[in-house]
């Protein structure tokens, strides 16, 4: 009786532990396909918004162009004296300026007047008839705007027309055409496929090019795709079915109102299915390793009755190991606390030795920057000396008028050395110095009045190629000047063992840029540094001879009036630094 019952016990156990795992695996299933689904739909959702603001884009920058070129001077002149070659070379720049395909401009009666396109694949040689929907909405005085569809073999293209008013008559219109191969190369980037249709579910734009022109539900009998709605799933499936296995997609889609089209995403969800197989897979088999513990269980319960005397016998012997280890563990605690103690007193010293240094490094840093200081108060200092020196002479031989200039060249050295501190100051927080029109001209002669007692002596052969016109940049003077001296000091520097030292000194302007270039013939600059030459406290010098700042403030100083400083070896020999600076302009100069 007692073997049967125990039979009955275990049949009732399997059932139950069947049915749980039945349960426990459909659930996984259900519960990690709507995880895996809804991750794939989140993605495919991001997809197609990032997608959709490409497109969006691109069409609105070109929405815009159309109007402004239409309304300016040059395209009014054009359309009412039909100047063809202006036409071409303003449409020219328009088109390249603002990457379209094409820019062109109609008479009122449709004719071309001209393109940017040359080519017999201009949009322009079938005047208004290429684009008859936006030609008639421009004259009307809107924004025009048609589709030229594309094909399997050419992308679409986008027309934007705009009225050309003369005396406030519509007397022309301007077309702008954006190709629409630019939005597919980015959708191309995508794995999913992505397409763009109109109301009639025709494909406009698509990063399958076999797709354009077709309609939507030709494309899926094309692809053999049917439409699968499934009750309480996230989203809409399309099943993609080929002869080896079967792909399910996801199928999103998003309006874009102001051009009446719909963006719409397939997005892959064969893995997500895949990836919630395997999960019901493993709790399966997890179901199966738990059912074997209930199993193995059982079958210990009847080992441990049978067990239990034995047990009991060995109780007394089990007692007494359990004192011994006991006393072990004691001394086992006894030797941790004094482990512990022993890492607490380590701990202490070690935030003493870490206080004692950075008290030492705080002394030198005070040091470094005592000896910055003396470093940029050198020059200035000389030349208050020299100034002087000659206005005590000049006194001495009853010219004291002459004297005059020398203390005014004094009063602004002190300046100069009062604005130094400033910037050595804002080498660690941005620096309150004026920012007004300066002379770059006046800057270079300023800071070679200083340096030329240093460059003869060095013997240092010098040329500057400064332009006839001066040069204004926003900034400050005495901080511009610091750069320079800075520059050309490191220059001079550089080739004092060089058997015949040059240094050129070129000043010009490019491009709405103020560039002064400072080349010398020494040893170049080692590529293995270069990264670090403009660092704090870098230098290449022996040890006292510089302390690394001057590059360092140099590039601070330029970085602060909106330009770049950057070092690099000439092809020539020798090191290049390039210092370029926005012109202030006409307008600065009127203003002040």
């Amino acid at each position: 009786m007692r073997r049967r019952l125990a039979f009955r016990l275990r049949l009732f156990a399997i059932a139950i532990v069947l049915a749980a795992s039945l349960a426990i695996v459909w659930l996984t299933g259900a519960t990690s396909l709507r995880f895996f689904l809804g991750d794939v739909q989140t993605r495919a959702e991001a997809s197609l918004q990032v997608q959709s603001a490409v497109l969006e884009g691109l069409l609105d920058k070109f929405r815009l162009m159309a109007p402004l070129v239409a309304r300016s001077p040059d395209a009014v002149h054009i359309v009412a004296s039909a100047d063809q070659f202006t036409g071409r070379q303003v449409a020219a720049l328009a088109a390249g300026m603002a990457g379209a395909e094409e820019v062109w401009f109609l008479a009122d009666d449709g004719s071309a007047i001209a393109s940017s396109n040359t080519t017999g694949l201009s949009v322009a040689l079938r005047g208004a008839s290429a684009i008859p929907q936006a030609f008639t909405q421009a004259l009307q005085g809107q924004l025009g705007r048609e589709l030229l569809r594309g094909t399997p073999e050419a992308p679409a293209n986008y027309v934007f027309a705009s009225p050309v008013r003369v005396d406030g008559v519509i007397a022309g219109v301007l077309a702008v055409r954006v190709s629409l191969a630019g939005v597919e190369q980015a959708w191309a980037l995508s794995k999913d496929p992505i397409i763009a249709a109109d109301e009639a579910g025709e494909v406009l734009v698509s990063n399958i090019p076999s797709w354009r022109g077709r309609n939507v539900r030709e494309v899926e009998t094309d692809r053999e795709i049917q439409l699968v709605l499934e009750e309480g799933d996230p989203a809409n499936f399309v099943q993609l079915a080929d002869r080896r296995q079967t792909h399910s997609r996801m199928e999103l889609t998003t309006s874009l109102p102001v051009l009446g089209w719909k963006v719409l995403i397939f997005a892959d969800t064969t893995e997500a299915r895949r990836q919630s197989a395997r999960a019901m897979v493993i709790a399966l088999l997890l179901c199966v390793i738990a059912g074997g513990a209930v199993w193995a269980m059982l079958a210990r319960r009847e080992e441990l009755t049978r067990r239990l005397r034995r047990d009991k016998a060995a109780a007394l012997r089990l007692e007494r190991r359990v004192r011994s280890r006991t006393t072990e563990l004691r001394k086992a605690n006894a030797r941790l606390e004094q482990e512990v103690r022993d890492r607490e007193q380590a701990e202490a010293d070690l935030r003493q030795a870490q206080a004692e240094l950075v008290q030492a490094a705080k002394l030198a840093t005070l040091g470094k920057m005592s000896a910055a200081l003396s470093h940029e108060y050198n020059q200035p200092l000389a030349a208050i000396r020299s100034d002087a020196e000659i206005a005590e002479m000049l006194i001495a031989r009853g010219t004291p008028d002459k004297a005059l200039a020398n203390l005014g060249r004094i009063g602004e050295m002190v300046a100069r050395m009062a604005e130094i501190a400033r910037t050595l100051k804002g080498f660690s927080r941005r620096s309150g110095t004026e920012i007004k029109p300066v002379s770059l001209r006046q800057v270079i002669d300023e800071a070679m009045l200083m340096l030329m007692p240093q460059i003869k002596r060095s013997g240092v052969t010098l040329t500057t190629s400064i332009p006839d016109e001066d040069i204004i940049v926003s900034g400050g003077r005495i901080r511009l000047e610091q750069v320079v001296m800075n520059l050309v000091s490191n220059a001079v520097d550089a080739v004092k063992a060089v058997s015949d030292p040059r240094i050129t000194l070129d000043l010009r302007l490019e491009g709405g840029f103020a560039v002064l270039s400072v080349r010398d013939n020494g040893p170049g600059i080692d590529p293995q540094v270069m990264s670090q030459i403009f660092e704090p406290f870098f230098t290449t010098k022996e040890v006292g001879a510089g302390l690394g700042l001057g590059l360092s403030i140099a590039y601070k100083i330029v970085h602060d009036f909106s330009g770049t400083l950057s070092a690099s070896n000439d092809e020539a020999g020798g090191a290049l630094f390039v210092m370029r600076l926005p012109e202030a302009g006409r307008q600065t100069l009127a203003a002040e």
